[in-house]
């Protein structure tokens, strides 16, 4: 790692960069006008050699070993959790200052933008960056208890095709021209039909809601009031819904909580009935939330509607959390 290219025009390692979140992020990173001196395209031999474009210009990429990070300053690791898992068993070294968005790695320092103590950044380093349902359902409830103090809460968690890869999203799309054609319905991926359904997915459930309990322990610490999750799978290609039921300690006054989420930049509060929809929310970072509606027999509770895109929302607080250790002072 060069301390001071890193601070002005890093160079940059995507491994996956094929994946659905390599993509994004390449995408962000070119839209954000982040300075990069290179840019270094990894992958599995499967897709070696496969180019790619990045401002302008053409990628080739790389096969993914120690050797590829020799020259670079942040790695971003947005590969599957098989390959990331292989990785690991193999033994090789990860990079100086890796960002881990794939759910898969090894322990490292859980960062949330805005939320964790930016203290914890260091040019060296082993980042993780929380699970998309975390990052959303942190802001929210910070938020909220930050100005109202939540008593409980519940959140249903609807979880898109995306969040199981391309191969995810792919069978998603096969069950459904099969199901249009009259034809069967084949399922790798999923525990059965998923297309026109809605699935429980008992066991990558149960490891959905416990990573998420485990992060926002790390986020928002022992004491906050966790909500109760529950997570199923559904026949959407993109993006996380949320059906959230929470309890105040106090019934705020007529319209206080909409106008309080409105005016948090993260937050976008859709005044209209339609609300916010998975598919209106691809391509933006932002946690839209539909009107609160207030339960008439507790004035302290109320649910709502909460639609983020997963991949966006995850390849941004990676790119702040790089563009926070970039802007960091030297020797911190």
């Amino acid at each position: 790692m060069n301390s001071e290219r890193l601070r002005k025009s890093p160079n940059i390692a995507i491994i996956g960069s094929t994946s659905l979140l390599g993509k994004e992020l390449r995408e962000m990173l070119e839209t954000r006008a982040l300075p990069v001196g290179k840019l270094v395209l990894l992958e599995t031999e499967e897709y070696a050699g496969l180019l790619q474009e990045f401002a302008g210009e053409i990628q080739i990429t790389q096969v993914i070993s120690p050797d590829a990070f020799n020259d670079t300053d942040i790695a971003f690791f947005t590969c599957s959790p098989e390959i990331m898992r292989a990785y690991v068993q193999s033994g090789a070294r990860f990079p100086e200052l890796t960002i881990d968005l794939t759910q898969a790695g090894p322990e490292g320092t859980l960062y949330l933008h805005g939320i964790t103590d930016s203290r914890l950044l260091r040019a060296e380093g082993y980042f993780v960056n929380p699970h998309p349902c975390s990052i959303v359902i942190s802001r929210l409830l910070s938020e909220l208890h930050n100005s109202f103090t939540v008593r409980s809460a519940a959140v249903t968690i609807l979880e898109p095709a995306s969040e199981r890869g391309n191969a995810g999203v792919d069978e998603l799309q096969e069950q459904t021209v099969s199901l249009l054609n009259f034809q069967h319905v084949e399922n790798k991926v999923f525990g059965g039909q998923l297309a026109f359904n809605i699935l429980p997915e008992r066991e990558s459930s149960r490891r959905t809601e416990a990573r998420i309990r485990e992060q926002l322990t790390g986020i928002l610490g022992q004491t906050f009031p966790h909500p109760v999750l529950s997570a199923v799978q559904a026949p959407i290609f993109h993006s996380h819904a949320f059906s959230v039921f929470v309890q105040l300690l106090a019934p705020p006054r007529p319209g206080t909580l909409e106008a309080h989420l409105g005016n948090n930049p993260r937050f976008a509060i859709h005044t209209t009935s339609e609300g916010p929809s998975p598919v209106n929310v691809v391509g933006t970072d932002k946690i839209h939330i539909g009107a609160p509606r207030e339960n008439p027999q507790l004035g302290d509770a109320f649910a709502l509607w909460v639609v983020a895109d997963n991949l966006r929302i995850a390849a941004s607080n990676a790119i702040q959390t790089a563009e926070h250790i970039m802007l960091a002072p030297a020797g911190v």
